[in-house]
């Protein structure tokens, strides 16, 4: 007769390395949940497998908690440790519960992307269920009654209790309700969310010894309560980290000195609604232009590596300005290397008018994109709109979407451009701020 580890512990091992299978998944949840002696022991090997990982990373950087300008009594964990060993344990009620009847769910499964399951799955179309999902990695987007749709990403371990509330014990969820306020509700660890019309998010992660909610509302209001008697409005920007158990629990608006942000990585897209990476695929990638407004005595340096730099409305100083200028008197062109290949979109531009001087910006352009480099074909022509004055409130990107393409080169060639007339004109020429590019 086999023990119980000859049993468990390959598929425990393979679990913890990303390796198992379906069907080994499948088997582990099996045997879990028809024998506690197994599921004590599955539960010992994610300790040791958490504590020698915690052990090997103890260098790791530390969170210091203050409450009130004192220091509080919360211990300090390293942070790699938070997202590990909770969400295994709660796995593992997932793994021993049995099936139960779902009530009637009006909730379905919308979109995916790249998803990967273990255990019960969802989808596309078909209503959910009840059952505790993890999903390990990709995303997915849910549509609930009521107006609300939710996107999360994995890893994470969530359940959706009904039809006006999911909860979530690990991983990473962005929500937007236009809806009945008061009627949707993200349950965590650390307490409730109540969505009242807005757009949020919410991050769970799990240590040792605590759990870190992290919350965003990007939009509207969001009211958090909790069992010790806690409950607090969050409105527009709002973001806290909430850490703690159930004999402790703290609320800090920063995290290692930096805001606490939320930031889900897909968005629902076009009509169709598909899953797209909000991630600016041109963010600091190489940028070549046949030639560029230069004179170096005076720090008058405009290169075209400034269109994918992250800096906008004409910031910058000589030898550093945060925008792109063509030659004097010429609309100018430059072609973008996304360095791979990617189903764009969308593109934004922000124009530029040369700081206080006002003479420079594209009028009319045309856009053309290549897989190879060589062969480009037309997918759109646009018009810019000039910059009145030179203050940031003034600057703003313009989007120009257009059905999904392949594309790793994106040129831009300017046909138009702004000058400057009255008593100081001034032959002018084209220029940029920043080129975006998105899936």
């Amino acid at each position: 007769m086999k023990q119980p580890s000859d049993k468990i512990d390959p598929l425990v091992w393979k679990y913890l390395d990303d390796s198992i299978t379906d069907q080994e998944f499948q088997e582990l949840q099996d045997i879990l949940g028809t024998d506690a002696e197994l599921r004590s022991r599955f539960q010992l090997l994610i300790d040791v497998h958490h504590g020698l990982e915690i052990r090997a990373n103890s260098g790791s950087a530390q969170i210091d908690f203050l409450e009130k300008g004192k220091a509080s009594k919360i211990r300090s964990v390293p942070i790699r440790a938070w997202f590990g060993i909770a969400a295994s344990v709660l796995l593992l009620l997932a793994l021993g519960l049995a099936l139960r009847g779902d009530p009637e769910l009006e909730v379905h499964l919308t979109a995916a992307r790249d998803a990967d399951w273990r255990g019960a799955e969802l989808n596309l179309g078909e209503p959910a269920t009840t059952r505790i999902l993890s999903l390990m990695q990709g995303a997915i987007a849910l549509d609930f009654p009521g107006k609300t749709q939710v996107i999360i990403e994995g890893p994470a371990v969530f359940q959706i209790q009904d039809n006006q509330t999911i909860e979530m014990s690990s991983g990473t969820i962005t929500v937007h309700h236009q809806g009945k306020p008061g009627t949707f509700h993200v349950l965590t660890p650390a307490g409730r969310f109540t969505d009242l019309g807005t757009k949020f998010g919410v991050t769970v992660g799990n240590g040792v010894t605590d759990t870190i909610v992290m919350t965003e509302v990007y939009e509207g209001e969001v009211v958090f309560d909790n069992d010790r008697d806690t409950s607090i409005s969050l409105t527009d920007g709002d973001s806290y980290a909430i850490i703690g158990n159930n004999s402790h629990q703290a609320m800090h608006p920063e995290l290692n000195g930096e805001k606490v942000r939320v930031n889900g990585t897909f968005e629902l897209s076009g009509e169709s609604q598909v899953l797209r990476s909000k991630e600016n695929l041109a963010l600091g990638k190489p940028v070549d232009a046949e030639s560029y407004y230069n004179v170096p005595d005076n720090g008058e340096v405009f290169p075209p590596s400034a269109l994918t730099d992250n800096r906008f409305y004409d910031t910058g100083s000589p030898w550093n300005w945060s925008f792109w200028l063509a030659p004097n008197g010429r609309a100018g062109q430059f072609t973008l290397d996304l360095l791979g290949v990617y189903p764009i979109s969308r593109i934004d531009l922000m124009n530029t008018r040369n700081r206080h001087f006002n003479d420079r910006g594209i009028d009319r352009f045309i856009i053309e994109v290549s897989t190879d480099g060589e062969n480009f074909e037309l997918l759109f022509e646009g018009v810019l709109q000039p910059i009145e004055y030179h203050d940031q409130k003034f600057f703003d990107f313009e989007s120009f979407e257009f059905d999904s393409v392949d594309a790793r080169y994106v040129r831009f060639t300017g046909k138009s451009h702004f000058s400057r007339k009255g008593p100081h004109p001034s032959p002018g020429g084209g220029g940029l701020n920043e080129i975006r590019v998105f899936e």
